[in-house]
């Protein structure tokens, strides 16, 4: 009996205490918000929470050549994939394409807005619990 009672606190804390990877991003493209361009100003806009699988955050610069004229586009978004740049990704890739199409990206994971944070969450039944074990456990144990 005592075993068992040990083993369904410990599974009890195993389900109540867990850790979440939340990675948060800026999600917007300047084609249909023009705010999302440079100069950005991250306190007019909502983090989002990444997918799990998703776990840095990338801005996209896209510079295009079309009809006489460069078309500039701004996408914040959250990445599955990429390279993170020098310094944390303060610095950026560029790559040029054909037909005048270049392209600078940035990824980073070092914090909210740009991060990959772990959290720790307890649940409300985790300390009625841990009371239960310090109350009762010991003399469970003793009995054993």
């Amino acid at each position: 009996m005592g075993t068992q009672v040990i083993v369904g606190v410990v599974l009890v804390l195993c389900l109540n205490i867990y850790a979440v990877l939340s990675i948060r991003c800026y999600k917007c493209n300047s084609n249909n918000d023009p705010g999302c361009a440079d100069f950005f100003s991250n306190q007019t806009y909502e983090l989002h929470t990444c997918e799990p699988d998703q776990f840095m955050c990338r801005k996209l610069v896209q510079e295009t050549y079309y009809q006489g004229k460069w078309d500039v586009r701004y996408i914040r978004s959250c990445a599955r994939l990429g390279e993170v740049g020098a310094d944390e990704g303060r610095w950026c890739q560029e790559r040029t394409g054909t037909y005048r199409i270049k392209v600078k990206y940035c990824h980073c994971v070092n914090k909210d807005g740009c991060n990959a944070a772990t959290r720790t969450y307890i649940s409300y039944l985790t300390f009625p619990v841990l009371y239960v074990i310090q109350k009762y456990v010991p003399g469970i144990l003793r009995g054993l």
